[in-house]
């Protein structure tokens, strides 16, 4: 496959470092030849180390030729519930969508861009215009990714996509669904001395959670390295990331206040293994000064009743460093069971479970 191993040169933004604005809008006849360009340039080299040569080129013969092209826009315009979508910058195609109903139900069968214009908003585009056509009258949908394609699962897994069940192997597709209506619960949760509640994008709460983040001690165990987060801007980041998890989970990790003080003294909550799941995750972290008090197990068991009497959840897991027996505790302490080990974020992770009974 070294013939398709080619260098991808971004398309050149404006001298302010702006690109042309994009549009959207539905794919006609007349879109075909442009479609088909996006097409070949986006499996070439999204695939290039998992398919052979030959077999892309046949695919893209077959399912992407100018005439088949011409007839899907066609056959769209003419069916109610499907959507074949373009978007275009500065007037050329950058990027297409097919979604309609399959054996599954709503599916979204295909969503490309140019590989010159990959990480400039082109998929996230096509989506949200998608969400607006389709809302109200779809809850959720499915689309497959191959297992190999990490450009295309680490994008699904950053527009609110999850492992819809199963697992996955080097050589078959992985399931994923998009849920536009999810269940939530009534925010906020109060229990002895805490209030749980929905994060809110704002410099106060951005400091707050900055106090946590920056702090090496209280990062130690967590994530795949054990840092901090360098620097605000990194931290604010981190906090519109949980800020879009819960839109679109409709759970996420909350902040926890302290009742008595009012102030913000950590996160609990439930979010999604690695972003794409299945399995989703009790985490907790609290402010260093305020370890010791007992404050982790009380957040961690509320984030727990809301999993099982308000969201529905029929199973929910926790992972922690092997050395960090303080978080060890807390798991113990709110009566999850010991699981094995579990390979995520990089590491050989303790797994605590519980279930609804």
């Amino acid at each position: 496959m070294a013939g398709y191993d080619r260098r991808v040169t971004p398309e050149p933004a404006d001298r302010a470092g702006r690109l042309p604005a994009l549009t959207v809008r539905d794919a006609t006849p007349a879109d075909a030849p442009a479609i088909a360009r996006v097409a070949a340039a986006s499996w070439r080299e999204t695939y290039r180390y998992i398919f052979e040569p030959a077999f892309i080129e046949r695919f893209l013969g077959d399912a992407y030729s100018v005439a088949a092209l011409e007839e899907a826009a066609r056959r769209v315009a003419q069916r109610d519930g499907s959507e074949f979508l373009v978007a275009e910058r500065g007037g050329r195609v950058v990027g297409y969508l097919g979604f309609g109903s399959g054996r599954r139900g709503p599916e979204l069968f295909r969503i490309y861009a140019d590989p010159a214009h990959y990480g400039t908003g082109v998929g996230g585009a096509l989506l949200d215009e998608l969400h607006r056509r389709i809302a109200g009258r779809v809850a959720s949908y499915l689309l497959d990714v191959h297992s190999r394609n990490e450009r295309g699962r680490a994008f699904y897994a950053r527009n609110g996509f999850v492992v819809a069940g199963g697992g996955a192997t080097p050589d078959c597709d992985l399931t994923l669904r998009r849920t536009l209506e999810p269940a939530r619960p009534a925010l906020p949760v109060e229990t002895e001395r805490l209030r749980l509640r929905s994060l809110t994008d704002g410099d106060e709460e951005a400091e707050a959670l900055h106090a946590i983040y920056g702090d090496a001690e209280t990062m130690r165990y967590i994530g795949s390295g054990g840092r901090p987060t360098p620097h605000r801007d990194a931290t604010r980041r981190m906090l519109h990331s949980l800020i879009r998890h819960e839109a679109w989970h409709g759970f996420g990790l909350w902040a926890v206040d302290e009742r008595e003080s009012e102030e913000t003294i950590g996160i609990a909550g439930l979010a999604y293994v690695e972003d794409l799941g299945p399995e989703v995750e009790l985490a907790y972290l609290l402010r260093r000064d305020r370890w010791g008090h007992g404050y982790a197990a009380e957040a961690a068991a509320a984030a727990l009743r809301v999993a099982f009497d308000d969201i529905g959840l029929g199973r929910v897991i926790a992972l922690a460093y092997p050395e960090n027996r303080a978080s060890i505790r807390v798991m113990e302490k709110i009566g999850m069971r010991r699981d094995g080990t579990q390979h995520a974020y990089g590491r050989e992770l303790v797994r605590f479970v519980a279930e609804r009974s």
